[in-house]
């Protein structure tokens, strides 16, 4: 019998805040950059690169905590409300290990991350520093998304919503101070400040939470997902998301062996894109909780419900980010950079980047919801098959070889995009009626 519960009203209470939070993740990195472009505008292509590795191992190791959101959310779902507070405590253990093992692996990598690809040295070696600085930030950013995700799984978001923005300011007063001196490098310590404030005002905010006894956040022994379990779901999810922000990342390799201002622009461009797809991440975990909470109630009618009214919401909020870019398409190049050619440049592309948006936004709401019912690796492997695979050919392509240049790299994330969403979209089609309830305990 099919279920009459809507999920709207619900997903929209815990997307709200969450994709407001998201947005202030992409807030500080829109910071970063608004303030180097207009105040140290020669550093911009530092910038882009330097951040471009700290993405893929960020993300990644973002990936790898999912399962602190999924499977705290299932344990409320069971009746086992102190699990979620054990799901919390181990994902910040992942959490540490990995950041610290990101760092480490970028610090030895140095400048040889850039030239290995074709970068040249005037580029590589001013972009290096920058990231071994942003290194530092990667275990405090992981901390905060771990204890983030476990507040969205007990549907109290507002908490990490309202962190963010208030690290937003200290990234913001930090860039200001440092930047006219330090120029990107200076921009990296502060995005390491804001990310001091960030982690510790929020793990502080969970142990005080009044229902923190409750949820077992204070309280060792209690049962819950094992580390195990919460790595079935983060390594396939760190597997996805690390192949996807290492591919888009080529794509800033390629766009820096066509030239300075093509680097630069597309790191502008993407960051835009970035901004807009946090609402969609912000819908997803939404998506992921409900979904997740529904398959522990076994009451999986409700699972298939709630991941079709996340995609719905996805798709009607992309379609108004969309006609917005267009509306406001020669503004947005204006506040990126003082650079007038540069602002022009990207002011003309704006209509590109607003074809991505749907179809980016899709794929990911689509593979959360597969992730929350347990069906982790199809979409990694889907995401390696779009953005591994088809996105760097197409990019290269396009903008190298045909010499589109930046054009060329938004075509090839619009039509990987659209790949990644036709595949992931007929999987939870095809298994909306073979839907069952996940047969083992998350603390298996």
């Amino acid at each position: 019998m099919s279920s009459s519960r809507s999920y709207a009203a619900p997903l929209l209470r815990i997307a709200g805040p969450t994709a407001l939070a998201r947005l202030g993740i992409i807030g500080m990195a829109l910071v970063d950059v608004v303030v180097v472009g207009q105040l140290a505008p020669d550093e911009l292509p530092h910038q882009a690169l330097g951040w471009a590795p700290t993405a893929v191992f960020l993300v990644a190791a973002i990936g790898l905590l999912q399962g602190v959101q999924v499977l705290a959310a299932r344990s409320l779902g069971e009746g086992n409300v102190e699990g979620a507070g054990v799901a919390l405590r181990r994902g910040l253990v992942i959490a540490v290990i990995a950041g610290i093992a990101s760092a480490l692996a970028m610090w030895a990598a140095g400048k040889n991350l850039f030239t290995v690809f074709g970068i040249e040295e005037s580029l590589a070696g001013p972009s290096a520093p920058v990231m071994s600085v942003l290194a530092l930030s990667i275990p405090l950013h992981l901390m905060y998304i771990a204890g983030t995700y476990f507040l969205e799984a007990i549907k109290k978001p507002g908490i990490s919503t309202a962190i963010m923005w208030l690290a937003n300011g200290v990234n913001l007063a930090l860039n200001l101070w440092w930047v006219p001196e330090h120029g990107a490098v200076g921009s990296a310590w502060a995005t390491v400040g804001a990310r001091v404030f960030l982690a510790g005002a929020l793990l502080l905010a969970i142990f005080m939470l009044r229902e923190g006894a409750r949820y077992g956040v204070r309280r060792m022994g209690a049962e819950g997902p094992s580390y195990r379990a919460l790595l079935a779901v983060g390594i396939a999810a760190a597997v996805s998301q690390a192949v996807e922000a290492g591919a888009f990342s080529a794509m800033t390799v390629i766009a820096g062996r066509i030239g300075a201002d093509v680097v630069s622009a597309y790191q502008i461009i993407l960051n835009l894109l970035a901004l807009v797809f946090m609402l969609a991440l912000g819908i997803s975990a939404a998506t992921a909780v409900l979904v997740s909470e529904a398959v522990g109630r076994q009451a999986p009618q409700d699972a298939v419900r709630a991941g079709w009214t996340g995609i719905w919401l996805n798709a009607i909020a992309m379609l108004v980010a969309a006609a917005a870019i267009l509306v406001f398409a020669e503004p947005i190049g204006r506040v990126y950079t003082a650079d007038i050619g540069l602002a022009a440049l990207i002011a003309s592309l704006m209509w590109i980047a607003a074809l991505v948006l749907l179809p980016d936004g899709t794929q990911v709401v689509a593979a959360s919801a597969l992730r929350a019912r347990s069906d982790n690796w199809f979409p990694t492997f889907s995401h390696i098959a779009a953005y591994a695979v088809v996105m760097p050919i197409i990019g290269y392509w396009l903008a190298e070889h045909e010499g589109l240049g930046v054009a060329g790299l938004l075509f090839a994330i619009f039509w990987s995009s659209v790949l990644s969403a036709a595949v992931l979209l007929a999987r939870w089609y095809f298994l909306r009626n073979r839907l069952a309830p996940v047969a083992a305990k998350s603390s298996a």
